[in-house]
């Protein structure tokens, strides 16, 4: 935490207000009777600032979010209120040992030390907690802008995807063929490619969804690509029953299989194979390697919109593997009671 002029201005400036407001007015004083009570008050300052300071650094630690704003103020007034009515029997015996203008009992001089710690608490935390607070509050403007940017350029790519003529043609190719042969699947097909479309704009704008929501989604987009490729495109899917608890972000298993599908050879003698599972907290996307030599061309912008959206929301990181033989995306699960 860099707070070095806090520290030059600040406890100087508390000091002097400490012995301004005293009950002893300074110019009545002796100069060494003043240079005592600088003194003291300096030590004052120094030693609750510091260690209100080091409370301040413990709290932003354990509550270091912008919504664990009201806990964490409360729960460091609290500790440092008893942290307070300790030390000032401390500071108070220092004190009573210190010559005096006139005696004052115990009892009213800790009431006195109470008092004044209790000012410098609330100034030191303010100061502290507002720094603290509307820097938290200037991240979390910027985070949210960015995470909206990676959405937009998502669904960018996603309906570059979807319209592009190449999957137009394809798909109408393959439905023009249905329509004589198999109309029954032929409706079928069309029923499938309205739930891309409709999934796409329904889901525009958030920034998770279940699991099974996302999978029903990916379900109907494979299905179009399978009566394309038929059993040479393989995707097999290893999840728990329950998927409702679990959360993604919106599309992005759907952009890893189509990503696999647009840079790899698919064919009799290559089936590919895409694997769709959950291990612990994790949800991989791995595929058999066996990219083209030519006609398509990564910009890993998908990747990359990936990566930094996980990054955002969930401040978790996504694997990339490559080895010669398997491409695989590992995205951290997000749970159903995971504050985000």
């Amino acid at each position: 935490m860099n707070d070095k002029w806090i520290h030059i201005i600040g406890m100087p400036v508390v000091t002097m207000i400490l012995i301004a407001f005293g009950d002893v007015n300074p110019l009545r004083l002796s100069q060494e009777m003043l240079a005592i009570k600088v003194i003291k008050s300096l030590f004052f300052v120094l030693c609750y600032w510091e260690s209100n300071r080091m409370l301040f650094m413990y709290m932003r630690t354990r509550y270091p979010d912008l919504g664990d704003t009201s806990k964490r103020v409360t729960w460091h007034l609290l500790v440092f209120v008893v942290y307070v009515v300790i030390a000032g029997f401390v500071f108070t015996y220092i004190n009573m040992s210190l010559p005096q203008n006139k005696p004052e009992s115990f009892w009213r001089e800790y009431r006195d030390v109470l008092e004044k710690s209790l000012l410098l608490l609330g100034l030191v935390t303010a100061v502290y907690e507002c720094a603290y607070y509307f820097r938290l509050y200037e991240k979390s403007q910027f985070e949210s802008e960015r995470l909206k940017k990676e959405a937009l350029i998502s669904q960018v790519e996603l309906l570059k995807d979807q319209i592009s003529p190449h999957f137009l043609f394809n798909s109408l190719n393959a439905l023009i063929s249905m329509v004589p042969e198999d109309p029954q699947l032929a409706v079928i097909f069309i029923q499938k490619l309205s739930n891309v479309y409709r999934h796409v704009l329904s889901y525009n704008g958030k920034n998770v969804i279940d699991l099974q929501t996302e999978k029903d989604f990916l379900d109907d987009f494979i299905f179009l690509h399978q009566i394309r490729f038929s059993a040479n495109l393989i995707v097999e899917f290893k999840l728990p029953d329950q998927l409702d608890q679990l959360k993604v972000i919106p599309f992005t298993l759907q952009m890893l299989v189509e990503n696999a599908i647009k840079h790899n050879i698919i064919s009799n003698r290559k089936p590919l194979t895409i694997c769709i599972r959950v291990h612990k907290k994790v949800i991989t996307v791995s595929n058999n390697l066996q990219k083209k030599t030519s006609g398509v061309e990564s910009t890993n912008t998908g990747l990359k919109n990936i990566v930094n959206r996980y990054e955002l929301l969930t401040g978790k990181p996504v694997h990339i593997t490559t080895t010669a033989n398997e491409f695989s995306v590992a995205l951290p699960l997000i749970y159903a009671n995971e504050d985000l």
